[in-house]
């Protein structure tokens, strides 16, 4: 599920997260990333150095001195794992990860890379081992999921003193134009700093890492972009071409970009993490 997303939290959107994180099937009407058309790999963001880096930071703490000696390798969880994104950073940063995700269409885009073992699973429902994992990771997926529920199923596989990390990246829409793009691609929530995350368990309070980056995109890519988000995925033929043609007319028309350039485009990572 990695990059899930959807416009501003509503009754609509509160209904979609209980469905999909009470089920456990891969039905399209519960969870749209089963039906994604296979584009999410090649242009939705990885994540900023600096936000897998605090993560990792934070397992090596949880795990204490000489943590590379101690019990073996650092492991991570990876939940809503999607395509693998920040599964794929965890292991190349040295953790082993076992990266848990509901959509077969999703795993199906994942690269197969040394160290990531995947699951069909749910957040409140991962069927991992108890008491295992230095840091479990929610990133673009927390706002799918029951957080109470998931909390608890964290706390569960989390070994003593293991790390709940929440990670965002998002456009950044306090600058104008950027705010109008995601408005037309219905980009998805706007994760406050000042409103943490709230996980079932025993967590201490959250803390917040934010990292300011930019992607880079051709307008072409950004068209494919929007096709990856829930909203288009399940709007109607009408809808999607709607929101394609609005994208177009507002790339090319009146930005001004032509075909095969670079557009910046400004994000914010969020990086929250809590101690178990």
């Amino acid at each position: 599920m990695n990059g899930h997303d959807g416009p501003g939290i509503n009754r609509s959107t509160e209904r979609e997260k209980k469905a999909l994180s009470n089920a456990l099937s891969g039905a399209l009407d519960v969870n749209p990333f089963v039906g994604e058309g296979g584009a999410y790999d090649s242009v939705r963001p990885a994540y900023p150095d600096e936000a897998v880096a605090a993560l990792v930071d934070a397992a090596r703490r949880a795990r204490g001195a000489d943590a590379s000696v101690q019990g073996g390798p650092l492991r991570a969880a990876d939940i809503g794992a999607g395509t693998g994104k920040m599964s794929e950073l965890l292991a190349r940063a040295g953790l082993l990860v076992d990266a848990v995700e509901p959509s077969e269409a999703m795993r199906a885009q994942a690269s197969s890379i040394e160290g990531v073992t995947w699951h069909d699973g749910v957040a409140e429902q991962t069927g991992l081992p108890n008491d295992l994992y230095d840091i479990v990771v929610f990133a673009q997926s927390w706002h799918w999921v029951d957080s109470e529920r998931a909390g608890l199923e964290v706390e569960r596989i989390l070994a003593p003193g293991g790390v709940l990390g929440i990670v965002w990246n998002q456009m950044d829409v306090s600058i104008p134009w950027v705010h109008r793009l995601t408005r037309i691609m219905r980009s998805g929530d706007v994760h406050r700093p000042d409103k943490p995350p709230t996980p079932g368990g025993g967590f201490a309070p959250m803390t917040l890492t934010q990292v300011a980056w930019e992607d880079r995109m051709t307008p072409e890519e950004i068209l494919t972009l929007g096709t990856t988000r829930s909203s288009y995925i399940r709007s109607s033929e009408a809808g999607r071409a709607r929101m394609q043609a609005n994208l177009r007319w507002y790339l090319y028309e009146h930005l001004g970009y032509a075909p095969g350039e670079q557009v910046t485009i400004p994000y914010t990572t969020l990086v929250w993490l809590a101690r178990l």
